[in-house]
C-alpha cells in the first residue's frame, strides 16, 4: 500500500526551511550554489523507508483500545479518533547516512554545509510521511473512508514516552528505528504518527 522510495527534496521547500523566501530573498550566487550542491548530495544520501500497522479500534471515554490489545489513554487521541473504526500507525525514516555526513561537516567546521544538510533531512522526512499519508488516503477513499489529521507522540497529552509502545506496536526495528533514553528516534530524521479512519457518511453527521 505504501511506497516512499521516490521522495524528492524540493529546492523551494529547502529554502523555506533555511529561513529564506523564494520570492523575497535575494541570495548570493555562492550561497545558491552551495544550497544546490548540498541538496543534490542530500538527495543521494537519503534512503526513505516506512513501516505501518493498522487495526480496528474501540473507544471508551479517553481510552482507545486496539484489536491486538494495544491501548492509548489520552483525551487528545480520543477526540482525534471520535467516530473512527480503525487507525493506522505509521513511521518513516530517511536513514542515517545524511546525518552522519552532517556531523562530519560539523567536525570540519563546515557549518553552513551542515545546516543545509540538516534542513534537507527535515524536508525529506516531512515529504516522506506526507507521501505515505497521501497513499493511505487514496487507498481508503476507494472504500468511502476518510482520514483524520496526523497526530504524533509528544503533542498534547500524548506523552513522548508513549512513543516506545507505539513503535513496538508498529514494529519499527525492521526499518532500523530505535529510541534513545529521551524517547527520541534514531535516525534523527524519522517521524511517527497516528491516523484515524472513519466512514464518509459518519463524518457527514458529525
Amino acid at each position: 500500500m505504501v511506497n516512499v522510495s521516490t521522495v524528492e527534496i524540493h529546492y523551494n521547500e529547502l529554502l523555506a526551511r533555511l529561513g529564506y523566501s523564494h520570492n523575497k530573498t535575494r541570495l548570493d550566487i555562492k550561497i545558491i550554489s552551495s544550497i544546490r550542491e548540498n541538496l543534490s548530495l542530500a538527495q543521494k544520501l537519503i534512503k526513505p523507508k516506512s513501516a505501518i500497522a493498522v487495526e480496528n479500534i474501540t473507544l471508551h471515554g479517553n481510552l482507545v483500545s486496539f484489536e491486538n490489545g494495544y491501548k492509548i489513554k489520552s483525551n487528545n487521541i480520543a477526540t482525534l479518533l471520535k467516530n473512527c473504526f480503525k487507525a493506522y500507525g505509521i513511521v518513516v525514516t530517511i536513514g542515517n547516512a545524511l546525518e552522519k555526513k552532517r556531523d562530519d561537516c560539523l567536525k570540519k567546521r563546515e557549518i553552513f554545509e551542515a545546516l543545509i544538510l540538516d534542513a534537507a533531512g527535515s524536508v525529506a522526512a516531512e515529504e516522506t510521511i506526507t507521501l505515505a499519508n497521501s497513499q493511505i488516503k487514496a487507498y481508503e477513499e476507494k472504500n468511502d473512508n476518510i482520514l483524520t489529521r496526523r497526530y504524533s507522540p509528544g503533542y498534547g497529552d500524548w506523552s513522548l514516552e508513549a512513543n516506545k509502545q507505539f513503535l513496538n506496536w508498529i514494529g519499527t526495528t525492521r526499518i532500523g528505528i530505535t529510541l534513545n533514553k529521551s524517547y527520541h528516534m534514531k535516525p534523527e530524521k524519522s517521524v511517527s504518527a497516528l491516523i484515524g479512519i472513519k466512514k464518509l457518511a459518519c463524518n457527514a453527521t458529525v
